[in-house]
C-alpha cells in the first residue's frame, strides 16, 4: 500500500537533534519516525533479509505445529481418542494462537519485502 498520509510535527531543537542522531547516515527522518511509531503502536516492524530468512523458518515450524494441533483436535472429535472438553478447549486456544502468530509473521515479512522494494533497508 502506498503511503499517502502526511503528518507535520513541530520539534524543539533538542528533539530535532535527537532525531538526527537516530537517523545517522543510513535512514531518513521519515523512516525513523515510522519505525518508532510502529513500535509504540504495537504494529509489526520491518525486518532485514537475515531476519526474514529466520522468520520464514519460524513460520514453517508454526505451520507444522498448527497441523499437529489440528490433528489432535480432529482425533478427539472423531472419537479416535477420548474426548476431554478442557483439553479440546486448550488445543483450540493453542491453535488460534499459532494462527495469529503466523499471521503476524506473514505481515512482518510482507512489510519488509515492500520496504526493500522501495529501497529501504528493511530495518
Amino acid at each position: 500500500m502506498m503511503r499517502s498520509e502526511v503528518v507535520r510535527v513541530r520539534l524543539r531543537p533538542e528533539e530535532r537533534e535527537a532525531l538526527a542522531g537516530l537517523c545517522g547516515k543510513s535512514r531518513t527522518a521519515s523512516e525513523v519516525i515510522r519505525l518508532l511509531f510502529r513500535d509504540q503502536a504495537g504494529l509489526p516492524l520491518p525486518v532485514g533479509p537475515v531476519e526474514s530468512d529466520a522468520l520464514r523458518g519460524t513460520n514453517e515450524e508454526l505451520r507444522r505445529i498448527g497441523i499437529n494441533l489440528n490433528q489432535a483436535v480432529r482425533a478427539m472429535n472423531e472419537g479416535r481418542v477420548g474426548y476431554e472438553p478442557h483439553l479440546d478447549a486448550a488445543l483450540r486456544n493453542l491453535l488460534e494462537g499459532v494462527f495469529r502468530l503466523r499471521a503476524d509473521v506473514d505481515l512482518m515479512l510482507r512489510i519488509s519485502r515492500q520496504e526493500r522494494r522501495r529501497g529501504g533497508d528493511g530495518v
